[in-house]
């Protein structure tokens, strides 16, 4: 059969055949004309010839006749129209019954088919939820396509999209006519503690500007949201507004609750309302929300405008578009930067769609993820493709005679994409019911900070990708044997031998074709899978600068209701290191208000005492630490010395310095004696403070970040009310857990511990995201070697099948069980090398986009563009090995006998 006569097929294959205008023409003529005949025969009765009789009823039917022919032709048509639908839905039931039938007959196939489908339509499912989620979901406000994100950039300090200051951001919301309005919230989320309703409780909290809900459009469940006015500090009674879910898990869904009061960080505030159940902003999962309640005073100070710690969220007006705004943004930034030269030097700012910026750096990863079971996908469909191709060439003799008997073509091709429906549409459903405990396990094991959204649940558009991805499937797998069945000759195939037939060697090379196929996909998947493996293994070997092993780490946040002043503070935290290190098995016990690899700490630019101020802006990182701390981190000192007990707050004000920061900012000269001041161009008001000591470097941010430049404090003259409590024991850290928790009881029954965790899982979860993008993808990609495997066993097998009786008589005349199995498994090498070598190159055309997300990997990474194929071809050569045994011992006379 021709191709012409293929695609003719296919066409019918989808086409109702409902539109016949000729034959309805035709039908309405007849019937037209028999009208006219029997007045024609009338007429003639009486008397009239026949000619002028013809002529007579012409005339007296007159223009009618044209709108009676085109009556009876539209009941024609549509009469057809049923009895054509009618047919067709008969033979699509008739052609899903057969492939039922059919399916039962072979319960291996049928389930292998199944089974491969359902996995990989189950993997895009529900990693397409987390895309929907997160990309394609508009975000649950009030028209969110007119919100936009505010952000500040220096190249002097190499900021893009960074935080703004707060001085920066009232000048924005009043002095820029575009925005209707402009919110914002501290970067950094905090928790509050809840009294007086039993144990201590702590509840994830974020303060936001007091117009922080109306920017975004939402309206309260109960009570109210915060006003404007609750943005700076009145002395007014304080309120907050509860998520749902703590007003229904934690206060038990009671409505008289609004405009009571609870207790929060020992504190009364008055619950203000209750949000939607549906409102989240992405990036803060978040119980209480509070007003930021500035100090008014604060805006005329220069530390208002120089600290950069404030997200913001502004509202187009109506008519104004993001160019107009940006226009209207863009002068006032330089009208700030001329007029503020001290914080806003080369200081510019820009705006991103809220939408774009919440998406932040989530969007490669999830792309990366997508992209990866779309490959899957694609396997999947190569593999059943294959199945079905081997099972449509054992039943070649059988769609012969259906053709033979009078079958048209088009039927054949009908009845085996029929069979690839059913397929499809049961490995579819396993799949959905797969991809929606997917999406479960998704979120459950999903790293903090991976996914700005929690909420992943399946909706219409997720079963609608579903839906797609599994017609698609049946398109894609059901082509190779419905082309087959459309093609075969049935004089040729009732004559040809069933084992050496021609046309079960031209199946078998359109199956080598699909498995090629087949493995290039699955090597190109493996590959970017190994460079994220090699660049996690890299990563996972680079040194933290502190040795994690056996220190406990115990954060507490003092609230300052109760804690109110610098002497309070260090009184608790003195008696919390004091007995913390008189527990039984702990050598040392320090204080930190912040741990490496942990959240970000603060950062300010300096200057030293006899430098130049240098043109472009200095910056570092700051903590504040016990004097232990390096011994409990056993961080080395290279010059100088420790902080001691003598360096309290009345005593002159001292710090150390890392590394890096003595590398880069004291070349050639000794930094210890050196004078040092927060602020770039020091005045009056500034503080000075004396380096006592150079430290070794700790990776501060993430282990895939260089070392910052970083000024470690005393935190007795530096003292902050979150810390955290470092005890180094000799055992398993974990134990000290209760005896640390039974010492805070005891110094305050209201402090609950925000977190308690080893240094370990600290460093554990730093890479956390790297680890869970690598074994997603490994897993993808485990899940295409075994596809492409079974798929090379599956063709090697056919082959080997198909060529039994050669071997046979090969072997008779002497050949060597070696040989003969070479033959066999040089076949599966082959088809394993072209695949090897088309994914390569996809690979080589596409890793590139994974040059953000490896450390110190190439994409073009030599190790794993050479191990990844090298054991492909090793465990195919296996895979094609087996079938070649089993064929090597046939015995030759059963065979020439058999034949």
């Amino acid at each position: 059969m021709s191709e012409r006569g293929v695609r003719a097929g296919v066409r019918r294959l989808f086409r109702l055949a409902l539109h016949r205008p000729d034959w309805a023409a035709d039908e309405a003529d007849a019937e037209l004309e028999s009208v006219l005949q029997e007045r024609v025969d009338f007429l003639v009765s009486g008397g009239m010839a026949p000619d002028a009789a013809r002529a007579e009823a012409l005339g007296r039917l007159g223009d009618s006749i044209h709108g009676a022919r085109a009556r009876l032709q539209h009941s024609a048509e549509r009469r057809e129209r049923h009895l054509m639908l009618s047919e067709w839905l008969d033979d699509l039931l008739t052609d899903g019954r057969y492939a039922l039938r059919s399916l039962r007959r072979s319960p291996a196939v049928a389930t292998a088919a199944i089974l491969t489908l359902a996995l990989a339509i189950g993997a895009n499912t529900a990693i397409f939820s987390a895309v929907n989620a997160v990309m394609i979901r508009p975000l649950p406000f009030q028209q969110p396509d007119r919100l936009v994100a505010l952000w500040e950039k220096n190249p002097d300090f190499h900021w893009y999209q960074e935080d703004a200051a707060p001085a920066n951001y009232i000048d924005w919301q009043e002095q820029v006519s575009a925005f209707a309005d402009v919110a914002a919230y501290p970067s950094f989320p905090g928790t509050v503690t809840l009294t007086g309703s039993g144990a201590p409780r702590l509840l994830p909290a974020q303060v936001v500007t007091g117009n922080f809900f109306e920017v975004l459009g939402i309206r309260p469940f109960l009570g109210r949201t915060l006003r404007p006015s609750e943005t700076w500090s009145t002395g007014g009674p304080s309120a907050a507004v509860l998520s749902y879910r703590c007003w229904r898990d934690v206060f038990g869904a009671d409505r008289g609750l609004v405009g009571r009061t609870v207790q929060l960080d020992g504190q009364s505030v008055e619950v203000a309302g209750v949000l939607p159940e549906r409102f989240a902003y992405p990036g803060l999962d978040v119980d209480v929300w509070q007003a930021v309640g500035w100090d008014p005073t604060a805006r005329t100070q220069v530390w208002f405008r120089r600290a950069h710690f404030v997200r913001t969220v502004a509202r187009l007006k109506p008519g104004a578009t993001a160019e107009s705004a940006n226009a209207a943004f863009q002068a006032v930034v330089t009208r700030l930067e001329h007029d503020y030269p001290a914080t806003n030097t080369h200081m510019g700012a820009g705006l991103t769609p809220l939408h774009d910026f919440l998406i932040g750096s989530t969007r490669l990863p999830l792309l990366v993820m997508f992209g990866s079971v779309a490959v899957l996908l694609l396997i999947a469909c190569a593999n059943v493709g294959n199945l079905l191709l081997v099972r449509a060439a054992g039943r070649e003799r059988e769609a012969a005679l259906r053709l033979a008997l009078g079958a048209g073509r088009g039927r054949l091709v009908r009845m085996a994409f029929a069979e690839s429906l059913v397929l499809a549409t049961l490995g579819g459903a396993a799949g959905v019911a797969l991809g929606g405990w997917g999406t479960r396990i998704l979120v459950a094991m999903q790293p903090p900070g991976m996914l700005p959204v929690q909420d992943l649940s399946m909706n219409w558009g997720v079963l609608a990708y579903a839906v797609a991805g599994t017609a698609l499937s049946a398109l894609l797998f059901g082509i190779a044997p419905a082309v087959w069945m459309g093609r075969r000759i049935p004089a040729d195939a009732l004559h040809e031998e069933g084992r050496t037939a021609s046309g079960s060697l031209r199946s078998g090379r359109l199956g080598d074709a699909i498995l090629v196929c087949q493995v290039a996909l699955a090597i190109a998947l493996t590959l970017g899978a190994g460079l994220l493996v090699r660049s996690y293994l890299v990563l996972q070997g680079v040194a933290p600068g502190f040795e994690s092993q056996g220190v406990l780490a115990v954060r507490i946040v003092l609230p300052g209701i109760r804690f109110d002043s610098t002497r309070k503070v260090l009184s608790f935290y003195d008696e919390l290191e004091a007995r913390a290190r008189a527990l039984p098995g702990v050598e040392a016990a320090a204080l930190v208000s912040q741990v490496p690899l942990g959240p970000p700490s603060w950062s300010s630019q300096f200057s030293i005492a006899g430098h130049p101020t240098p043109d472009q802006g200095t910056q570092a990182i700051h903590r504040e630490l016990s004097r232990e701390y390096h011994k409990v981190m056993r961080v080395p000192l290279l010059r100088g010395r420790f902080i001691t007990d003598a360096d309290r707050r009345e005593a002159p004000y001292v710090v150390l310095i890392n590394e890096t920061l003595a590398r880069t900012y004291f070349q050639g000269e000794n930094p210890i004696g050196q004078r040092v001041a927060f602020d770039r161009i020091p005045d009056s008001m500034s503080t000075w403070r004396t380096i006592i000591g150079v430290v070794a470097d700790e990776r501060q941010a993430s282990l895939a970040e260089s070392p910052q430049p970083e000024f470690v404090a005393p935190y007795s003259q530096e003292a902050r009310s979150a810390m955290t409590l470092l005890v180094r024991t000799r055992g398993d850290p974990a134990t000290l857990g209760p005896a640390v928790r039974q010492i805070v009881a005891q110094l305050d029954p209201g402090l609950a511990i925000s977190s308690m965790q080893t240094m370990d899982e600290v460093r554990m979860a730093s890479l956390a995201r790297d680890r869970f993008l690598t074994a997603l993808l490994l897993s993808f990609a485990l899940v295409g070697v075994v596809l492409g495997l079974v798929g090379v066993y599956g063709v090697v097998a056919q082959l080997a099948r198909r060529r039994t009786r050669e071997m046979g008589i090969r072997i008779a005349l002497g050949a060597r069980v070696g040989q003969v199995q070479w033959i066999v498994v040089r076949h599966g090498v082959v088809v394993t090398l072209l695949g090897v070598a088309l994914g390569v190159g996809a690979a080589l055309a596409t890793t590139g986009a994974l040059r953000t997300l490896l450390y110190h990997v190439a994409p073009t990474d030599p190790a794993t563009f050479v191990l990844v194929p090298l054991l492909a071809l090793v465990t195919s050569a296996l895979a094609s090995w087996l079938p070649a045994i089993r064929v090597s011992r046939a015995d030759p006379s059963d065979v020439l006998r058999s034949d």
